[in-house]
């Protein structure tokens, strides 16, 4: 039987207070607009029982008279702080220029079956993708006639040819830097944690992570790496705990995909009796809030999702107002922060 979800889990997951979220689903006038519709989407993606409707099926029948962009995620991806954020951006901007903003959820069972949400069928005038999808469902996706602007995508879809704008961050580039101090410091043996085929940042970062070991005369050792298809991709503690169970060996440091499979790393490897940092360094990526109640600091990569997800509505409006123009591969930058998870005994951080 699933847990019911209440709203201290639904404030957990926004990094709001559980009053905050109380008030908003009660329509509190105290609480903003654009803050309660984050607690609503939030609560309505989590499964909570007493859903109030969206402010925006409250506005007048004005509203109704705007054209319409559409924002399509997978189903679980929508209930992290990190995708939340994107949602948030796009959502803002959408707003700016006028556009009514339609959201859609993709099941597995959709992408099993190829069924494209039914959002992509109605009177939009163009579509944001957020996160990456396999290969089919994503060409699936490219074959409807309308603008689309892919925030990520799988490493099998090839960007030459591609009649669609892409919108990501900068990810090979810190991850080498990560690795190369890793390996100056001392650490002779690293492994890599990411599912590298479920999205081309992840492989991007992969790629990163490879090019630091080589440039230091060596060659990576997928005996301490875990980079293969997993049934969560790494993105849930059990499925990270169960993989590095199988490992024969552990390394001096993990370099990991990102911040949420890092912490999952971290409590497999206490669990264990192995001291993080100390015995092993971790890094992450994408700088989560999340990581900010561990005992120590997590060295990993910032950026901001909001904008992430702001730039790829404009990029979906610039689209819509210039269709002719050519298509585009938008990066963002990425900041590499060093905290105490990969610094060892009586080392200084790098600057």
């Amino acid at each position: 039987m699933s847990k019911k979800v209440t709203t201290f889990d639904i404030a957990e997951s926004l990094g709001l207070s559980r009053n905050t979220v109380s008030k908003a689903l009660n329509n509190h006038p105290s609480i903003p607009e654009e803050t309660r519709r984050r607690v609503i989407e939030q609560a309505a993606a989590m499964g909570y029982k007493k859903v109030p409707p969206l402010p925006s099926l409250l506005a007048d029948a004005k509203a109704e008279s705007r054209e319409s962009i559409a924002y399509v995620t997978r189903s679980h991806l929508h209930i992290s702080s990190f995708w939340m954020n994107v949602l948030h951006g796009v959502e803002q901007v959408a707003s700016k220029h006028g556009f009514e903003l339609k959201v859609g959820f993709i099941s597995d069972e959709q992408i099993a079956g190829l069924e494209l949400p039914a959002l992509l069928d109605t009177e939009i005038r163009g579509v944001i993708v957020g996160g990456a999808l396999n290969r089919h469902y994503t060409e699936a996706i490219l074959g409807k006639h309308i603008p689309k602007v892919l925030i990520d995508i799988c490493p099998d879809t090839e960007l030459s040819g591609l009649e669609a704008d892409v919108v990501s961050m900068e990810n090979e580039d810190c991850v080498y830097r990560i690795t190369r101090q890793l390996l100056r410091s001392g650490c002779g043996e690293i492994g890599f944690i990411g599912d590298i085929a479920s999205s081309r940042s992840f492989m991007e970062r992969w790629l990163g992570f490879q090019r630091a070991v080589a440039e230091f005369g060596g060659t990576v050792d997928r005996a301490c790496s875990l980079i293969d298809e997993s049934p969560d991709s790494y993105q849930t503690y059990e499925d990270v705990a169960r993989a590095m169970s199988t490992l024969s060996r552990l390394p001096q440091a993990f370099v990991c995909a990102n911040d949420r499979i890092a912490l999952s790393a971290i409590r497999y490897l206490r669990s264990i009796g192995k001291r993080v940092p100390g015995d092993i360094a971790i890094s992450g990526f994408d700088g989560i809030g999340e990581a900010d109640f561990l005992d120590f600091s997590l060295t990993t990569v910032a950026h901001d999702e909001f904008h992430l997800g702001a730039r790829a509505a404009e990029q979906l409006i610039a689209r819509l107002r210039h269709p002719a123009k050519p298509y585009e591969t938008v990066r963002l930058a990425s900041r590499l922060v060093w905290g105490d998870s990969t610094r060892r005994s009586g080392e200084d951080r790098p600057e």
